[in-house]
């Protein structure tokens, strides 16, 4: 079975860095974009099966970014991560069809927990 596919989207040159080496060291493919714009793009042109989003971006938000991946692969699950912990971001999140938030600084073994239940998940596994 191949590899699953990740893209990570996230302003912070240091934060892709660290969160494609964490996910390649753990056997996952890895795309990453610094902004939604891009993303959008490597999403089209690419099977992903998880999208691990920042909030707070330069040009289009996470929550933007959310709606138009989803508008391109529906099931795809996303998940998106802020340093701006709150129920209404949270709320907003999965009421925009988020799998879960993640909340900055991020521990690293939550998150292969996470990245691991979200692609276990239904979505995950129709997502093209």
């Amino acid at each position: 079975m191949a590899a699953a596919t990740i893209l990570i989207v996230d302003d912070e040159a240091d934060i892709r860095d660290v969160l494609a080496l964490v996910l390649r060291d753990a056997g996952y493919r890895v795309l990453a974009a610094a902004d939604g714009e891009a993303a959008i793009g490597l999403a089209r042109e690419n099977a992903v099966q998880l999208a691990l989003v920042d909030l707070k971006m330069p040009g289009i938000d996470g929550h933007e970014t959310l709606l138009r991946l989803k508008a391109i692969h529906p099931a795809l699950p996303v998940v998106i991560a802020t340093g701006c912990a709150s129920t209404d971001v949270e709320m907003r999140s999965l009421d925009q069809g988020a799998f879960d938030c993640l909340w900055k600084p991020f521990d690293l073994q939550e998150l292969l927990k996470l990245v691991s239940r979200a692609l276990g998940s239904g979505q995950a596994r129709l997502a093209h």
